[in-house]
């Protein structure tokens, strides 16, 4: 298919018509994809091969709705985007979750630049991530329960932020270095190959809606709301498919969810 072939099918699964350069028409984009596309490390943990191209990234998010991760939604997203007309540039971050370490360039995102401000468009982070542009600024970006914002606490070292319990905490950190699709190719060769990389080893689901956060690490199933988190503990295979399929838009056939809850438990278990 053509890209712009692509685009279209895109947004009607979205539901979103008269696409526009602004604010208002990405955000209620970003919102719908985080809803609609699940992120997820199934195709990681059946070792399935996991091509960046975009017909494939197409076929596997939009049409076959398996999800996928970062270097997958992302990629996807910003192909849309640029054919939609957006000002966009591509960027690797590292994933730190409020450490001081140097981990590998393992995350991708894109800033989109409107009327001279940029903003982050995340739509490949899981549960944790943002749901809306975040605007590259000390000021604070909401999204109803939730609030995000980049700081700078070096020069030129960024750090994406979320609020939680009280205080700012740094998902991950980026520099404004140039990046291409090798680099993406290089990072998502190791995401979803390397025998010690976290998709590989766990799987790990989510959908971030208006009303509730639906996240699944391994055999655990959270439901997060603004009144509290319900816990559920997946006791066999059946049970594991029927929430990826009910609650993620997941499919998956009954061999795969055999081996996604024979997998996890054996993670559950090192």
């Amino acid at each position: 298919m053509k890209r712009s072939e692509i685009a279209q099918q895109y947004l009607k699964a979205l539901d979103l018509h008269n696409p526009k350069l602004d604010l208002k028409f990405l955000s209620n984009l970003t919102r719908r994809h985080v809803a609609i596309f699940a992120f997820s490390s199934v195709g990681c943990r059946l070792r399935e091969d996991l091509p960046l191209d975009l017909n494939s990234l197409y076929q596997r998010i939009v049409v076959q709705r398996r999800g996928g991760y970062c270097f997958e939604q992302n990629g996807l997203l910003y192909e849309i985007l640029e054919e939609l007309g957006f000002s966009i540039q591509l960027y690797l971050a590292r994933v730190i979750y409020n450490q001081t370490h140097h981990p590998g360039l393992t995350h991708r995102i894109t800033v989109v630049e409107l009327h001279g401000r940029k903003y982050i468009t995340d739509v490949g982070f899981g549960s944790l991530g943002p749901r809306i542009p975040v605007l590259i600024s000390e000021n604070e970006s909401k999204d109803d329960d939730r609030t995000f914002r980049v700081t700078e606490p070096r020069k030129g070292d960024f750090h994406m932020q979320v609020l939680k319990d009280g205080s700012f905490f740094s998902l991950y950190r980026f520099e404004f270095a140039r990046y291409g699709q090798a680099d993406c190719e290089v990072g998502h060769f190791f995401s979803h190959k390397h025998p010690k990389a976290s998709f590989v080893n766990h799987l790990v689901v989510s959908r971030i809606l208006k009303s509730e956060i639906r996240s699944l690490r391994d055999l655990t199933y959270w439901v997060i709301t603004e009144s509290g988190t319900q816990e559920v503990r997946i006791d066999h295979a059946f049970q594991l498919r029927k929430i990826l399929i009910g609650k993620f838009g997941i499919q998956v056939t009954e061999e795969e969810s055999r081996q996604l809850y024979k997998g996890s438990l054996q993670s559950e278990s090192d």
